[in-house]
């Protein structure tokens, strides 16, 4: 039976390409159910065989580590003072890979605004 080892709703494509590659180097037969549009679905990868599990934990749970160490390393590096920048890119980063779940944002808030707007109009008339 099948067995959740990464959960990749909130994961970067970058990251799960690496995940993936990682588990496809050492041959453990996996497989991935796709994000949902709006984050609804569960996207994650999977393991085929019940006996690869613990290594394909242990071979993400290597490279977690090492990743978190170059992000803390890139972090400390990088210039102070940058959080309008990096807001920006997490922005165009949410737009590049998850349009449907920007364009939901976007939609909510223009209504809310419109609501607001039609709340306020109604007062003062």
């Amino acid at each position: 039976m099948a067995k959740k080892v990464y959960d990749t709703n909130w994961a970067s494509s970058e990251e799960v390409s690496d995940i993936l590659a990682l588990l496809q180097r050492h041959a453990i037969s996996h497989y991935e159910t796709p994000k949902g549009a709006f984050g609804l679905s569960m996207g994650a990868i999977w393991v085929d065989d019940d006996s690869d599990y613990d290594t394909a934990r242990q071979i993400i749970e290597e490279y977690d580590k090492a990743r978190a160490l170059r992000v803390r390393q890139q972090y400390e590096s990088a210039p102070q003072g940058t959080g309008l920048a990096a807001t920006l890119l997490n922005v165009r980063r949410l737009i590049a890979e998850r349009p449907h779940e920007a364009l939901s944002y976007v939609v909510i808030v223009a209504g809310l605004i419109a609501i607001h707007w039609w709340f306020f109009k109604a007062l003062t008339s």
